[in-house]
Formats: structure tokens, C-alpha cells, sequence
């Protein structure tokens, strides 16, 4: 008896529910993610390089990508193969961030810090998995939005457990759309297993006809600037048009009214004074037609003198040409004699004396 106990002890720690790569038996991943014995938290990687370096990264990476591209779904208890896929990696992320079920390679970063409020979530029936409650901790008030941005961006940051932060939010959008029975999982496994982190999803993938709020938001807040410039523009070309053909109305007024003004003073005071010809208001040698160049080079050739223009603005000829005036002498005879020798260098006091004022 002593004997059978601790033999029996072994036996049930082998089969113990302690699991972590499950999958629906009969679909085309089970030989895949099962072997002979029973899986452990042994079978876990934490480092990103350890997927694609170690065997036992490259058989869980294997497994829960032919699981969450899988559509097979067992018909007696409902749980389709990425059920177990997504259980998988919660599996993973909750053995290297808390240490549970089992501490293994558990990596010491800050992060753990940052994911302490999600740790309830993860650990809520995680070793009594069933068609129940594989996604019973989205219903727990530690899985919210808040507390996986946090824990999210932390391991984001991380050079070597980046992928953490994509189990993460691949278990989130099963939270917020859960996919149907005899489906794939939407979001591939080369993104989950990528140091790109993975979006946050706000629309259902599977649901090609629904709406995306965030491109008609993107459409508003680019469409509203350009409609309203649109209208400013149409708003500046009317009223730079309406201003333009005011104007121009304006003018058209003011100067109808200034020449009826004109009209009118014209009939209420007429003119009054003398009528004078058109020749008689510009000076007389304004109408005289001027002789041309040669003309007045032949008159001065002719002895007409030369001419000008007075005040008056009359032509005037005066003086002869001396070519035409012929010098003549004529003999004055004077009868006044000539100045004597005597007489020369005297002046008239000489020959009309001043008298003198006896008395002075």
C-alpha cells in the first residue's frame, strides 16, 4: 500500500490537466500539436529568437499556426481549432510574464509591473480549459482595454519579447469580435509571430460589409477643409463679381447724372455774350497761312527784308535786302562857314559870357 501511493502519486502528476499545446482531436492540426506524452509548461519559449532557433519554439509556433489557420470545429463539444490556438498563446503569455502555472525562463523587465493588472484574467481557469470557459477572462473586469495598452506598449519596447505584445492583442480581438465555429482566425500568424506590432482592432475583419469608422472619420476630417475652402472660394468669386458689376453701375449713374446736370445748366443759363466767328477768337495770324520755307527763302533772295510776328500776332516786313538798295551820294551845300582855326577848342562861355551879380 505504501508502494502503491507514491506510484499513483506519478501517475496522476503525468496526467495532470497541466497541458498547454491542445487541440481538437480529429482536425488536421492534432498531429501537429500532440505528441506521446502530455505537454507542460516545458514546452514554453519566452525569447523571440527561441521560436526560430529552438525545437521546442519551432513546434509551438508550428502548432498554433496550422490552429489559427484551421476551420475545423468538433461537433460534440463546439471548440474549433483556433479555441485552442488562442488558449495556447494565452498559455505562453501568462508562463513567461507570471510565472504560472510553472516559472520558466521567465525574463525580468519592467513589464511585469505594467501587466500586474491583467494577471487575474489570465490565470482564471487556465487549467481547467473547456468548451465553458476558453473565453470566460473577457468577461473579467482585469482584461480591460486600459490595463493591454499598458502591458502592450511595454513589451512593445522590449528588443526581445515582442511577441508577447501581439498574444496579446490577438486575445483582444477575440474579446471584442469573437469569431464564428468553422472559421479561421482572421489575423494571420506571420503577424502575430513578427516583432511588428499588431493594431488595435476596432472593426470586425470577418465582416467585409461593415463600415470603418476610422477611414469615415479620415474622409470627414480631410472632406469638411476642403468643402469648406471650396465655399470660401465660390463665396469671394460671387461677391468680387457682384462688387464688379455694382461698380461699374455706379459709374454708369453718376456720369448720366452729371451731363444731365450739364443738360440742365446749359438750358437754365444760356450764353450771353457777343457770337464771335471762330476766326475772330485766335489772334489774325493764326488763319494766315504761313509761307513755306522756299517761298520766304525767295522773298529774302527778292529784297523783301525780313519778317515777324507782333504782339498782336500780325506778320510784319520790314527793311530791305541790300541786294536791291542802291547807295547814292548827295552834296549838302551848307551855308555856315567853317570853324576857324581860332574858333576850334572854345566853349560857349567864351563867347557868351556869364555876368556877375554886382552885388555879391
Amino acid at each position: 500500500m505504501s508502494v502503491a501511493a507514491p506510484l499513483l502519486l506519478l501517475l496522476s502528476s503525468l496526467t495532470s490537466p497541466a497541458g498547454a499545446l491542445h487541440a481538437t482531436y480529429g482536425s488536421p492540426c492534432y498531429d501537429v500539436c500532440s505528441n506521446p506524452t502530455n505537454t507542460t509548461s516545458s514546452e514554453m519559449v519566452c525569447l523571440d529568437e527561441s521560436y526560430n532557433t529552438t525545437e521546442t519554439g519551432r513546434k509551438f509556433q508550428e502548432c498554433v499556426s496550422c490552429e489559427l489557420q484551421s476551420n475545423y470545429t468538433d461537433a460534440e463539444t463546439q471548440i474549433s481549432d483556433f479555441n485552442w490556438g488562442l488558449y495556447n498563446l494565452r498559455f505562453a503569455f501568462d508562463t513567461c510574464v507570471y510565472g504560472y502555472p510553472k516559472d520558466v525562463n521567465t525574463v525580468s523587465t519592467p513589464c511585469l509591473v505594467a501587466c500586474l493588472g491583467l494577471s487575474p484574467a489570465f490565470e482564471f481557469e487556465l487549467l481547467n480549459p473547456n468548451q465553458n470557459n476558453l473565453r470566460a477572462y473577457c468577461a473579467t473586469g482585469a482584461f480591460a482595454d486600459n490595463h493591454i495598452d499598458t502591458c502592450s506598449n511595454c513589451y512593445n519596447l522590449t528588443s526581445t519579447q515582442g511577441y508577447l505584445a501581439n498574444f496579446l492583442e490577438a486575445m483582444r480581438y477575440e474579446c471584442h469580435f469573437p469569431v464564428p465555429t468553422d472559421t479561421a482566425f482572421p489575423i494571420s500568424p506571420s503577424d502575430i509571430f513578427s516583432e511588428i506590432q499588431l493594431p488595435f482592432y476596432n472593426r470586425d475583419l470577418l465582416n467585409s460589409t461593415a463600415h470603418d469608422p476610422i477611414n469615415y472619420r479620415l474622409a470627414t476630417l480631410i472632406g469638411l477643409p476642403v468643402m469648406g475652402f471650396v465655399t470660401f472660394v465660390c463665396l469671394c468669386t460671387m461677391s468680387l463679381f457682384f462688387c464688379l458689376g455694382w461698380r461699374r453701375r455706379y459709374v454708369r449713374r453718376e456720369r448720366a447724372s452729371e451731363q444731365q446736370r450739364w443738360k440742365t445748366l446749359a438750358v437754365e443759363h444760356p450764353w450771353r455774350g457777343p457770337a464771335y466767328s471762330p476766326q475772330e477768337m485766335y489772334p489774325p495770324g493764326a488763319y494766315q497761312q504761313q509761307p513755306q520755307p522756299q517761298q520766304q527763302l525767295q522773298q529774302l533772295q527778292e529784297g523783301s527784308g525780313f519778317q515777324f510776328v507782333d504782339n498782336d500776332g500780325r506778320s510784319q516786313v520790314v527793311g530791305h535786302s541790300k541786294q536791291h538798295v542802291k547807295e547814292t551820294t548827295v552834296a549838302i551845300e551848307s551855308d555856315i562857314s567853317p570853324v576857324s582855326p581860332q574858333e576850334k577848342g572854345k566853349r560857349p562861355e567864351d563867347f557868351f559870357p556869364v555876368k556877375s551879380d554886382s552885388k555879391s
